[in-house]
């Protein structure tokens, strides 16, 4: 039997200081700073590291409890089975990581290489989203990704499945961080829509592959979802939401902060109403992030186009993956975006022809947006018109033209108008 130790290796390293520090330590660098390389960090003594006073007594007992053979097992099981083990000292770790107050001491990754030049916008939410927040979710995700943006989530239901799906849909990429290991059994549902991010371009993770999800991971999780995006955009969120945990990071961080406006009364907007008023911007049209970048990542943006009956028939398919209910509207065969044959585009699915429907009455969406739709007196009107002739105003206005945006019955045209597609 041989029973020699494996070479020291750099991830082997890494690892281990992970498990002594814990994700989401802010004291990776003084740690580096002070010993120096990965092989001293870890050759370290007990002794060496109470004199360094660094840790804590409870991280100095952890130490104790490290069991060596388990990390090879963890560098084996990661190699068997196409994780990527990233360190500090690899080029693949994004730098917008490095100089975060608590940057990770190893991710996990499987899909595409990071990349952290790219524009990347973070679109979080509420996992209990309402069909309005998927769909803004969905129509927002799909049409910056046609615009040249990745989008980066955190891989939960509601919000986070919707603007994946979104994105991927309509072409792009997109980044998942999880707030759990890679191959943890959290949230199956999800595992279809994990299985088309590494496809479309990258999962990762900071935690063991099988570490299970609690409500530690996530707000740990979140840090990386800011610092990994250029700004983000909140669709909705409670005043206690995870997504207004993201929205803090990315202020701490500089980003840009996007916020779906609505009703004062619906306890779904009452973060996203907060951060309105604390300064971030509305977020009322895919341009309002467009324009913020256009001159950071010019020769990586363009405008988008309108969103393709495929894409827009993806939102059913996803309503349907994850046991809803999709909107009913007119049959119709399509080529469904998905990840695998499991998934089966709905058998109802938005309607791609506008002028199939002689009045507002039969159009399949809420009672605002068919009066909004009715208030159309020619093919272009200003919003205030609009409005006014409808009588729908503020949040429940602007919940309506989207809604009618994404199933294709109107779009928006400069000036603040918005043009009735026949």
């Amino acid at each position: 039997m041989n029973n020699a130790v494996p070479p020291f290796t750099k991830e082997f390293g890494y690892i281990k200081l992970a498990r002594i520090l814990k994700p989401g330590s802010r004291k990776l660098m003084e740690v580096l700073n002070t010993f120096g390389s990965i092989e001293r960090i870890s050759a370290l003594t007990l002794k060496e590291w109470i004199e360094s006073t660094i840790l804590t007594p409870a991280e100095l007992a952890g130490i104790k409890r490290i069991n060596d053979s388990e990390i090879y097992e963890i560098i084996k099981y990661c190699k068997l089975n196409g994780i990527r083990i990233i360190t500090p000292e690899d080029d693949e770790y994004p730098n917008n990581l490095r100089y975060i107050e608590n940057p990770p001491t190893v991710l996990y990754a499987r899909g595409e290489r990071l990349d952290s030049t790219a524009p990347i916008i973070g679109i979080v939410g509420a996992r209990k989203s309402t069909d309005f927040g998927n769909k803004a979710a969905y129509s927002l995700a799909a049409k910056l990704a046609m615009c040249g943006f990745t989008v980066i989530s955190g891989g939960a239901v509601g919000v986070d499945s919707f603007a994946h799906k979104g994105a991927m849909n309509a072409g792009g990429k997109t980044i998942m961080v999880l707030g759990c290991g890679m191959d943890s059994d959290y949230l199956p549902v999800q595992q279809p829509l994990r299985i088309m991010a590494e496809q479309n371009g990258t999962v990762i993770s900071e935690f063991e592959p099988k570490v299970p999800a609690s409500r530690y991971t996530f707000p740990i999780r979140n840090r990386l979802i800011s610092a990994l995006s250029s700004g983000v955009a909140v669709i909705e969120a409670g005043l206690h939401s995870g997504a207004l945990i993201t929205a803090t990071y990315a202020m701490e961080q500089g980003k840009e902060i996007f916020a779906l406006p609505g009703r004062l009364d619906q306890v779904q907007y009452g973060g996203t109403n907060e951060l309105l008023r604390d300064g971030a911007i509305p977020l009322l049209k895919v341009e309002d992030i467009l324009e913020v970048y256009t001159g950071r990542f010019g020769d990586k943006l363009k405008l988008c186009g309108e969103l393709t009956p495929e894409v827009k028939q993806g939102y059913s398919a996803e309503v349907a993956r994850l046991g809803g209910k999709p909107a009913r509207t007119a049959p119709k065969k399509a080529n469904v975006i998905k990840p695998n044959d499991s998934e089966r585009p709905a058998e109802n699915t938005p309607p791609t022809k506008p002028a199939e429907f002689t009045n507002a009455d039969q159009l399949p969406c809420g009672q605002n947006a068919k009066k909004v739709y009715s208030a159309f007196t020619q093919n272009i009107e200003f919003s205030d018109t609009l409005s006014n002739i409808s009588g729908v105003t503020g949040g429940d206005f602007i919940a309506a033209v989207t809604e009618l945006e994404i199933f294709g019955f109107i779009k928006a045209v400069p000036v603040g108008r918005y043009e009735k597609i026949k």
